[in-house]
């Protein structure tokens, strides 16, 4: 359990804020989803697996919400973001190469699977958010691969 507090407190320290953010599309999604008021008052740690579940749905909701207020103005549809929770982090890697059109998808339980979405995030085309517990990964063929460390826990 040492190890995986270790490899938190390393990310902690190359990830960023939403001041460390500069494409247009990714400040107004971190600004919106996780740096707001009504985060910090839900906001928990998700070790453990019904914290995990909290804060799962509150992204989802905010992602949702953010989509439907300016999905319009960067093109990505209002059904596209994509969360399933029971599925491994390799099924979901796979599906997301499959897709072609732009879309979201939440990635969970990613502190028991570094290495997996290390090598992913690293040779990926998409824009990758990597919150540590949680990833995700938008595809927007009109924006390049961008990789983001956000320190939001």
């Amino acid at each position: 359990m040492i190890h995986h507090y270790l490899k938190y407190w390393f990310f902690k320290r190359k990830a960023t804020t939403e001041h460390g953010v500069h494409s247009p599309y990714l400040y107004a999604l971190v600004c919106s989803c996780f740096y707001n008021s009504k985060f910090n008052k839900i906001r928990v740690t998700p070790w453990n697996s019904s914290a995990q579940d909290i804060m799962a749905t509150y992204f989802l909701e905010q992602l949702m919400l953010f989509n439907q207020q300016i999905g319009a103005e960067f093109k990505i549809e209002k059904d596209k973001i994509i969360y399933q929770k029971d599925k491994s982090l390799k099924q979901n890697i796979s599906e997301i190469k499959e897709r072609k059109e732009p879309q979201i998808t939440m990635v969970g339980d990613l502190h028991n699977q570094r290495k997996t979405w290390e090598s992913f995030a690293s040779t990926s085309k998409y824009i990758i958010v990597d919150l540590y517990f949680f990833g995700i990964v938008i595809q927007r063929p009109q924006q390049g691969a961008e990789l983001i460390f956000l320190k939001v826990f």
